[in-house]
């Protein structure tokens, strides 16, 4: 009895699978490729269209190996009956078929979503993202990994940065998940590293509006921190929002809990070493910078400042700056610079901690 339902059971998992890779097969062969894109140079490309992102078209036809990117700038003409969603320079998501016609023929308003008399009509620029509605969770990550590595011959110093970054957008929802290790140091010295690891929610609430949280962990051997625990939330607005600059500016309150420990000199006893815990509540004000330009380069810049209510004027300060510079296809060179600063740390440590760093990185 035992042996005949052993036997359907895994007869009815066989079936549930295959069914389940057929319908996955019927679904991904259902896509259409017979959008239609020209450009301004009279190229006219018929395929399927990807998405758009950072101001590059993602389209491949079926004689392309791979998708081409195109330069949104240069699109003329464009038209698919398949459903996207669309991101807007206003902050809107609309879902709906698309349509570029010639400027000539409604003027700047030349972008249509949606069908006859329910479409919308905007500009082409306002458009800054565009996604496939089915398309998978995978397939919606953006980001970006970064590795950079030296070494001076001299005195046998390395040092080894490795970064990622990676966002997911559900309408109006964007999760981003970051991680920053720096590792320093000599085969005979002494060694330096410093972890970091930021969690960002944000909401979008209106088109220029959005509400949001920050979980952020940071450790640092160069300013004697085992660890840094940042948890809060925060409002921001959207001062500028276009196809290829975007900077806001947000504000909020964190609760940090902090450990600090500085080692003893060889000279004292080991019970001389000095390790402090703390809590301390702090508001949070900061500005985000985005710059991109096709094929070429990316410009990402972040500041926050933590005023502490805790230690009256104890005021911390992190900043993150990226540049990218494309070298092929998805293959990029990296400067990466970041500083933490705290004018009143708890123990006797440095204030500041800065790191500058080269890379090769990959961007997806």
């Amino acid at each position: 009895m035992s042996t005949s339902f052993t036997r359907l059971a895994s007869r009815c998992r066989l079936i549930a699978i295959t069914l389940t890779i057929l319908i996955a097969t019927i679904q991904v062969s259902a896509r259409r490729d017979d959008d239609v894109v020209v450009l301004k140079n009279g190229d006219r490309l018929t395929g399927e269209i990807k998405k758009l992102l950072r101001g590059e078209l993602s389209f491949k036809a079926s004689y392309m190996a791979e998708a081409v990117r195109l330069d949104w700038t240069k699109v003329e003409r464009l038209e698919s009956k398949s459903k996207f969603i669309i991101f807007l320079t206003s902050g809107k998501l609309v879902t709906g078929e698309l349509r570029v016609v010639s400027a000539e023929d409604l003027g700047n308003q030349n972008f249509m979503i949606g069908v006859a008399k329910e479409s919308i009509v905007v500009k082409q620029p306002d458009v800054i993202r565009i996604f496939p509605a089915e398309e998978s969770f995978l397939s919606q990550l953006e980001g970006s990994v970064d590795f950079g590595l030296s070494f001076t011959s001299g005195n046998d110093q390395y040092q080894a940065e490795f970064l990622a970054t990676t966002t997911y957008r559900n309408g109006d929802h964007k999760i981003t998940a970051s991680v920053d290790s720096s590792f320093s140091g000599q085969p005979e010295g002494t060694s330096s590293a410093r972890r970091q690891f930021t969690f960002d929610y944000r909401k979008q609430l209106t088109p220029k509006h959005y509400v949001g949280g920050i979980a952020d962990f940071l450790s640092s051997d160069q300013q004697s921190l085992d660890l840094r625990t940042t948890v809060g939330g925060l409002v921001g607005r959207n001062m500028l929002l276009k196809e290829n600059t975007r900077w806001s500016v947000f504000g909020g309150m964190v609760l940090a809990k902090e450990k600090y420990s500085v080692t003893a000199p060889q000279t004292q006893p080991a019970e001389a070493a000095t390790i402090t815990e703390s809590t301390e509540a702090a508001a949070i004000a900061g500005l985000e910078y985005v710059r991109f330009r096709f094929t070429k380069t990316d410009i990402t810049a972040r500041v926050i400042t933590y005023p502490s209510f805790t230690t009256p004027g104890r005021v911390r300060m992190q900043a993150i700056s990226d540049m990218r510079i494309k070298i092929a296809k998805d293959l990029y060179w990296g400067l990466h610079i970041y500083e933490n600063f705290d004018n009143k740390p708890p123990i006797n440590a440095k204030k500041n901690d800065l790191g500058i760093s080269t890379s090769l990185g990959w961007k997806f």
